[in-house]
């Protein structure tokens, strides 16, 4: 009886010894990601420069008119046809100004009447309001009253009638100016009034909004980013030695965004003026219609170096590449076995599928092939 205890507590240690070495050796056999050494690979003379899409037609909005925010025709992304009220500030003073000034009108209309009938009155009956006085009687004695005040000194008619016309003239001249000031002050309100409207331009999408309704604005506020996002550029900043190479009306290629497949773009303006402090022009190529791009995403051209064909640069497979937003970037295995992602400028592709790297790790370098979506820097799995 002991001898088969002994055999059967024998087994049952055998068995868990072989059960756990089974255990170790299936342990041992998970191989984990995959890692390669950068190395080294003879690009063309392509230089790839990163840049951002932007729409062709921008306008920022400013406030003309101070006022309160009474109205905003939608949020960012909303789309509005040409000549559409965007923006619409309180106008209640201003309408009150118009009221007053239609009251002028009418007053200065009334006294311009009057005085052109004063004025009229003086040619036919001339001091007709001073005879009515006598019942017409000093008129009767004028013809013989005023050749004798001539020889005597005492008066000149002629003199007196002209003095006569030229004062009713200016009084009526005088409520001529003051209709015409009078209708310039409404026709200046109604600027004033068509001021506290922001129309779009063109038809377009806001891009951006900086008030509320509600807010108090001045003169020369933003009030919100208006764009036409059916037609796209790509904006880079082109070093001043590669100017030759990007020539308006010039075709080159590009890639936006994550999609690696490239695409044709159009030189459609080389800024006449370098950045200030730096050595860079700006320069902006034109999208396809039909090329989905949003504004603000990454984007990259591919620029013509033919002063470094033949250029040796660090490869990587495009497996290795990941995207973290519009950036595209490596995980780096360090000595301590961490992984520490490193953000890339990348270069052209080959045919093979390796990629050159411009900037943002170095030949030797460990990374991973294959890193999947949830990789992240720390410690390796």
């Amino acid at each position: 009886m002991n001898h088969i205890l002994v055999a059967i507590i024998a087994g049952a240690i055998l068995a868990g010894g072989l059960s756990t070495q089974a255990s170790a050796d299936e342990a041992s056999s998970d191989p984990g990601p995959e890692i390669i050494t950068v190395k080294i690979g003879d690009v063309g003379g392509v230089i790839t420069l990163g840049g951002t899409v932007i729409p062709r037609k921008t306008v920022n909005l400013s406030a003309q008119m101070p006022g309160d925010v009474e109205f905003i025709a939608g949020e960012e992304g909303d789309a509005f046809s040409k000549s559409t009220v965007l923006i619409q500030l309180d106008q209640s003073a201003l309408l009150a100004k118009r009221k007053q000034a239609e009251a002028q009108l009418a007053s200065a209309e009334a006294a311009h009447h009057n005085a052109y009938v004063q004025y009229n009155r003086e040619i036919v009956s001339p001091n007709a309001q001073s005879n009515s006085m006598m019942g017409g009687m000093p008129s009767m004695f004028s013809a013989f009253t005023d050749p004798m005040r001539s020889m005597t000194g005492k008066g000149e008619p002629g003199f007196d009638r002209h003095a006569g016309l030229v004062g009713q003239g200016t009084q009526l001249q005088t409520a001529a100016n003051s209709v015409l000031q009078a209708r310039e002050a409404i026709r200046e309100l109604d600027e004033s009034i068509e001021n506290t409207f922001s129309r779009a331009p063109f038809d377009g999408v806001i891009i951006s909004k900086m008030i509320e309704v509600g807010d108090i604005v001045q003169p020369g506020m933003p009030l919100l980013t208006f764009a036409d996002t059916t037609l796209m550029q790509i904006q880079v900043e082109v070093p001043t030695r590669l100017l030759d190479a990007v020539q308006e009306g010039k075709t080159l290629m590009a890639r936006v965004g994550n999609e690696r497949s490239v695409i044709q773009v159009n030189v459609d303006q080389v800024f006449p003026m370098a950045q200030k402090g730096g050595h860079t022009t700006t320069v902006k190529f034109g999208i396809p219609e039909g090329i989905k791009a949003k504004t603000g995403t990454y984007a990259e051209v591919l620029i013509p170096d033919l002063a470094r064909a033949g250029q040796e640069l660090p490869m990587v497979p495009a497996s290795a590449v990941v995207w973290r937003g519009s950036l595209p970037a490596v995980f780096q295995v360090t000595e301590d076995d961490r992984l520490k992602m490193k953000v890339l400028r990348l270069g052209t592709q080959s045919s093979d599928g390796q990629i050159s790297v411009i900037s943002g790790i170095q030949p030797g370098d460990r990374i991973l092939k294959e890193p999947t979506p949830s990789t992240t820097s720390g410690p390796m799995n």
